[in-house]
């Protein structure tokens, strides 16, 4: 994977190039950031460069014997740790193939991907202490081919107390030995790992940059949607790209009459709609839901901004005449409701009974602003 297969991040490109070429490289490095910045690719990139006999000024060569093997991850000088489910004796190298062939067909993945591509719905992930000790048995190795062995760990908040067990090794690690940690919750690794790392902060994506990415990519086939998605992505790359699967006409339809079935009360309407939102699935539930707290929004700064350049005109129009019952005295408790179905879908709920339940609190909740109270005086 070259820098130049991954999208923006220029700056942070940069850095890492030029840490390369002056022989300034960290033998431990944590990549911090959200999900969905390309925080993963950018890791194999720069462990590409490194390992590149044929070093471009601005990005590794691509076609040298070393280049070729990273672009199927299957270099013998990098390894990988990443989360996974199985008893105590099982580690990275039993999914290896599965890492590989997820991360070649989708460089965005995040966790909730991984999980899918391995079948590891409702099954504990981590990063065991026999993994850990498989650290010290590969990287004890001599380098094969390139002047580093590189370790890649992916997720390393799934190590929790056992990460102690790497705290020598990642200090006083083998000669030419690097470390990368890629992390999107930097807040639950180790106080003592992060420690001993050179930190590299990696940004969000703007919404300019989640646009511009539809657009020249065409995954969207008009500005509005790109700018609906972008707001809904909120910098997450991956997630935009998801959404666009949903994002078009169609779901504001939907979420409209949906919306109007809950006002009026109208369960017969509201129970017919959940077969249709179950032949999409988890995913199409997640961008209907998203898309909802994408309105809910609107919603909020109607009263201050007449007319929103990132919303359609039916949306606009809309969106006037919900914030009559979507207001300052219930926006918290349906906004959290909708933030609620959300982590239960993602947590493999039963995407019926969530949508059900969630449309009895909006039915609930969905009301008039009360009218002020007038003094009454003697």
């Amino acid at each position: 994977m070259k820098f130049s297969d991954i999208y923006g991040h220029q700056d942070v490109k940069t850095k890492l190039i030029n840490s390369a070429t002056s022989g300034r490289v960290a033998h431990a490095q944590l990549f911090t950031s959200k999900e969905g910045t390309l925080s993963l690719p950018l890791a194999i990139a720069y462990a590409q460069f490194l390992s590149c006999t044929d070093k471009q000024i601005d990005d590794s060569c691509g076609l040298c014997g070393s280049c070729r093997k990273y672009a199927l991850l299957a270099h013998p000088d990098l390894h990988f740790t990443f989360p996974f489910y199985g008893d105590s004796k099982t580690s990275s190298s039993d999914f290896i193939t599965e890492f590989r062939a997820a991360v070649i067909n989708n460089p965005m993945i995040s966790v909730g991907d991984w999980v899918e591509s391995i079948k590891g719905e409702g099954k504990n992930l981590n990063i065991n202490t026999f993994e850990i000790r498989s650290i010290f048995r590969r990287l004890a190795l001599r380098a094969y081919e390139s002047e580093y062995k590189i370790l890649i760990i992916w997720l390393p908040e799934f190590l929790k107390k056992e990460g102690n067990i790497l705290l020598k090794l990642v200090e006083e690690p083998p000669d030419n030995t690097v470390f990368i940690f890629v992390t999107e919750n930097e807040n639950e690794i180790l106080p003592t790992i992060i420690s001993r790392t050179q930190i590299l902060k990696i940004p969000n994506y703007s919404q300019v940059e989640i646009e511009d990415y539809l657009i020249k990519n065409e995954l969207v086939n008009n500005a509005i949607i790109a700018r609906n998605v972008a707001l809904m992505a909120e910098g997450n790359l991956n997630k935009a790209v998801k959404l666009t699967s949903g994002v078009e006409s169609p779901i504001f339809e939907d979420f409209r009459a949906w919306l109007l079935n809950c006002y009026n009360g109208k369960m017969e309407n509201i129970f017919e709609f959940t077969d249709k939102l179950s032949e999409g699935g988890k995913d199409y539930f997640k961008i209907f839901l998203t898309y909802g707290l994408h309105i809910i929004r609107a919603t909020m700064v109607s009263a201050h901004q007449a007319e929103k350049d990132w919303l359609t005109p039916n949306e606009n129009e809309f969106v006037k005449k919900l914030s009559k019952f979507i207001h300052i005295e219930n926006v918290q408790q349906i906004y959290n409701a909708f933030n609620n179905s959300i982590y239960e879908t993602e947590r493999y709920g039963n995407v019926k009974l969530i949508y059900i339940n969630l449309s009895l609190k909006l039915k609930n909740s969905m009301k008039p602003m009360s009218e002020p109270k007038v003094m009454q005086t003697n």
